[in-house]
């Protein structure tokens, strides 16, 4: 049998004569998919259907071209609510123009729910840009299941000076905040700290040149990440109209007082645990970086990835046991081959507390009460050089605070900045 062409399926508003054929697709995806049962009995699916969903969100519909409801989603006023395919449709790109839809209604985002063991929609949201934000134990739904918080938020893209793209993700309003992860990483760092910082600032969080969707232009120097932030900060400031402040986090920190020194665009930085260290002192051990190469060079990133978070971040076994755990972790690795490039950037002057030690506007650095003596050392000695610089120590965290200590984070940052 020959299935009609997915462009031939309609999309149009649902309306109240869909009610029974809406309960349908979702009931029946619903037990294609998953192992385990609805939190309500069917029956009660379809009165939800009828009398709360269909009513109270904005409610499309996909339809074949016999006219049959082959697929639903559902909309608030910033979620994905509801997702569901017809099973004989699923994987045939009508979830696809229905998530496009999605976007175009909401082009401020959008954030959805999707449970962990849905390992093919988890997929297939990933690869339409939606990051995962937050992870539940399934205290939070009525299947009791562990699930996923996902979220979209609109891409811009700043060209640096060497033509290299820079990816940029927004949220919020008010004033502008660009946030600049560190190592390893990329914008999905601040999954947690970000939205909380955009119900205040109009946030831009980067991914660094090298990984998510930015580009990479080498070879690699550390002055041109410096451009790629000084880059996005224009664009910011001339969509804004004002000068922006920028928060980075380790390398990122680093990063971001590199951009001040570059353009009158940054009026304030903060610097989570970015300093450069002071004299002979380092982040690394003698022989971790070639150590850190050869594993690059054997394709094992995994083990990269895990032995710089042991030897320069500082994690111990359990801490490092439970971030290999999260559904994080392979975006993690995936950026682990840049790891090697910027331990080797660390001595290079222009990264140096010489040269980030003559940034003139207002520096706020952030320091973990727990983290390794060495973060200590280099915050102070960087404090000692600045012209306009103070330090906030968050007790009991370490190196990730933005996870750990999210509160007093945007405590730091909002009275830093004045909001």
């Amino acid at each position: 049998m020959t299935r009609p062409a997915t462009a031939a399926v309609t999309i149009r508003r649902a309306t109240p004569a869909d009610a029974a054929a809406v309960a349908d697709v979702w009931l029946a995806s619903w037990r294609a998919t998953f192992d385990f049962s609805p939190g309500h009995p069917d029956d009660e699916v379809r009165t939800w259907v009828g009398q709360e969903l269909l009513p109270s969100t904005e409610a499309w519909v996909a339809a074949d071209p016999a006219g049959r409801v082959i697929g639903v989603m559902a909309l608030s006023e910033a979620m994905v609510e509801q997702l569901y395919l017809a099973p004989d449709w699923i994987g045939r790109g009508v979830g696809a123009r229905l998530l496009d839809l999605a976007k175009e209604r909401r082009p401020a985002g959008l954030d959805l729910y999707c449970f962990q063991a849905n390992r093919r929609a988890r997929r297939f949201y990933e690869r339409h840009g939606f990051a995962p934000v937050a992870f539940g134990d399934g205290t939070g739904n009525e299947e009791h299941q562990p699930d996923i918080r996902y979220a979209w938020r609109p891409m811009a893209v700043a060209r640096s000076p060497d033509g290299t793209a820079i990816a940029r993700f927004g949220e919020g309003a008010g004033l502008p905040l660009i946030l600049v992860h560190g190592a390893a990483a990329d914008h999905t760092t601040f999954r947690t700290v970000g939205p909380r910082l955009a119900s205040r600032f109009r946030v831009q969080a980067i991914d660094r040149r090298g990984r998510g969707a930015s580009g990479d232009t080498l070879p690699y120097a550390v002055e041109r990440e410096f451009e790629d932030i000084a880059a996005v900060a224009e664009a910011l400031a001339d969509e804004t109209g004002r000068p922006v402040a920028v928060f980075g986090h380790s390398w990122g920190g680093r990063c971001a007082l590199g951009a001040a020194l570059r353009t009158s665009a940054i009026d304030r930085v903060i610097s989570y645990e970015g300093a450069p260290p002071p004299g002979a002192l380092r982040y690394q051990v003698p022989g971790l970086v070639d150590r850190l190469a050869g594993l690059e060079a054997a394709g094992r990133p995994d083990e990269l990835l895990a032995t710089f978070l042991r030897e320069v971040v500082g994690m111990t076994p359990d801490e490092l046991a439970r971030y290999r755990a999260d559904p994080i972790w392979p975006r993690r690795v995936a950026a682990a081959p840049t790891i090697v490039r910027e331990l080797r950037a660390e001595t290079d002057p222009d990264a140096g507390l010489d040269v980030l030690g003559t940034v003139r506007q207002p520096v706020l650095q952030l320091l973990g009460g727990d983290s390794l003596p060495v973060f200590g050392e280099a915050t102070r000695a960087l404090d000692e050089r600045l012209a306009d610089g103070r330090i906030v120590t968050i007790q009991g965290a370490k190196h990730a605070a933005h996870h750990t200590h999210v509160d007093a984070v945007v405590e730091a940052v909002t009275t830093f900045l004045g909001v």
